[in-house]
């Protein structure tokens, strides 16, 4: 997989890059019906819409809805049809190229996630960048979004500010909780540049992870489902002893 100088230029000024049909049907096929049978099964580790309390979600987990699942945690060792597509060989050699590396990392402690958007009982992500609470020695990592399916604005895709992981912030653009401030006259410009990144099933957007994202609740009445994993190369270390050591990484 031989990105071009013009995509691999695209991608260090906009810090995002979609690849269509990326991935085997067959492995998605399986992905699919995992997530599935994982979700009905209620397998843990998973996170609830209603414990991080972002608009749209439920207030409680004794709400209507309040059970309504918004992850499944520790994607990779949930099953081997996760693992084969996180240690797939197009995406290695692609970050290869991106992150100029020939060892690839497969982070563990961050995403490593089947995120869900259900109907309903959804909650609208605010802009945010990934890095905010990760601890590695640079932020030069890349998240591996994988679509299950349709990817639009009506159910929640992801919403990016391109070249905002060049992004200077101002002081005050940012709140309590590292979201960007909306209203923040300095965020403007970049706001009215933010684009939705409409995937369908089998495709694939990789994204800095210092990139401006966000996404709507699902307004649709099915479920949206994305593997999302997160990679660094070898000149990039989790610091010792923080968050993002938590689990050990795996090499791609």
């Amino acid at each position: 997989m031989q990105l071009s100088p013009t995509e691999i230029e695209q991608f260090k000024q906009d810090g995002y890059l979609v690849f269509r049909q990326l991935i085997d049907m067959e492995l998605l096929n399986e992905i699919r019906n995992q997530t599935k049978n994982h979700l009905q099964l209620r397998l843990p580790p998973f996170e609830l819409e209603a414990e991080l309390g972002y608009p749209k979600a439920p207030q409680s987990v004794e709400d209507e809805g309040g059970l309504t699942i918004r992850r499944l945690l520790l994607a990779f060792s949930r099953d081997a049809s996760f693992r084969e597509w996180g240690k797939n060989r197009m995406v290695k050699a692609i970050l290869q190229q991106l992150l100029d590396s020939e060892e690839i990392k497969l982070v563990q402690s961050h995403h490593n996630c089947i995120m869900t958007k259900q109907p309903e009982y959804s909650s609208k992500t605010m802009w945010h960048r990934d890095v905010r609470y990760w601890k590695f020695s640079d932020s030069e990592l890349i998240n591996s979004w994988l679509a299950m399916g349709s990817e639009t604005n009506e159910n929640g895709c992801l919403k990016v500010i391109p070249g905002s992981h060049r992004m200077a912030l101002s002081a005050g653009m940012v709140d309590e909780e590292l979201f960007l401030k909306v209203d923040h006259p300095d965020a403007q410009p970049w706001l009215e540049q933010a684009i939705d990144v409409t995937l369908q099933a089998g495709d694939v957007l990789l994204f800095h992870a210092a990139i401006f994202h966000a996404a709507n609740h699902n307004r649709t009445d099915q479920a949206k489902f994305s593997l999302v994993y997160s990679y660094h190369g070898s000149a990039t270390q989790p610091l010792a002893g923080s968050k993002s050591t938590t689990f050990e990484e795996i090499s791609v």
